[in-house]
């Protein structure tokens, strides 16, 4: 049966017949067929990042793993890099993850995690380091790195890389200040 629309046009029935092999291989396959968004750029896939872990959350044990999370979690450490025992992540949201992390010694800290920045704990302090595409970072004596690797759907791909138990390099410690000594009068 011929379509009463495109008769005389055999050009815009082959546009149509092509416009609907797209569309149903879209709904087979989810890919699409040359689909854009409003500005004319190619759509983006919507999948779900891919952690080296997936979700064992107990690969991170030893303070190195790279796993995906969607919601509020605790990770349990032995405490390598910076004495941290237990990473908590309280939420996933769009700009990153926040977290809580404790020691062994009972200090805590707090913050938020976003993409392009390093985080690195270490005995007795912590620094970021943000900008770009960050490498995932080398072991470091005392220090417990964490990154954001990737972030879509919802889900967050988190890294951590611990160095062995002891002190931090000391270009990681602030110094300590010097108070000057108060010289003494005699009255």
């Amino acid at each position: 049966m011929r379509n009463p629309t495109t008769a005389g046009n055999p050009r815009q029935a082959m546009s149509l017949t092509l416009g609907a092999a797209c569309a149903l291989l879209t709904a087979f396959t989810a890919t699409g067929c040359g689909a854009s968004d409003d500005t004319g750029a190619p759509a983006q896939p919507t999948s779900t990042p891919v952690a080296a872990d997936g979700t064992n959350i107990d690969a991170c044990s030893d303070g190195n793993c790279e796993v995906a999370l969607t919601g509020p979690t605790d990770i349990r450490l032995t405490g390598q890099g910076g004495g941290i025992t237990t990473l908590s992540v309280v939420e996933v949201n769009a700009a990153g993850v926040r977290f809580n992390a404790t020691s062994a010694e009972g200090g805590s800290s707090s913050g938020e995690l976003t993409g392009g920045c390093t985080l690195r704990f270490y005995d007795g302090g912590g620094g970021s380091s943000c900008g770009g595409h960050q490498a995932p970072p080398e072991p470091e004596t005392g220090v417990l790195a964490m990154q954001l690797v990737d972030f879509s759907n919802g889900t967050a791909v988190l890294r951590l890389v611990a160095g062995e138990p002891g002190p931090p390099p000391g270009s990681l410690v602030p110094p300590i200040p010097q108070i000057p000594e108060i010289p003494q009068f005699d009255w």
